[in-house]
């Protein structure tokens, strides 16, 4: 790939744009696993949110559960 964007680049140049692809191909996967780690906890902490919103609407004053 690098060698295709730069036809005319020397060996060393075109070891360094290839070292640069591959550092924004790294750092691509890593915002988009970073991202899908805070979708999964967001959805977590949403499914707690709710059974908490169903428990307290279920909630009975005087009918201790003790």
């Amino acid at each position: 790939m690098a060698r295709e964007q730069h036809p005319d680049a020397t060996e060393a140049e075109i070891t360094q744009v290839a070292e640069s692809l591959r550092k924004a191909h790294y750092s691509a996967l890593a915002l988009k696993s970073a991202a899908a780690r805070r979708a999964k906890s967001e959805a977590a902490k949403e499914k707690k949110r709710a059974e908490a919103r169903q428990q307290l609407a279920q909630y009975r004053p005087g009918s201790a559960a003790a």
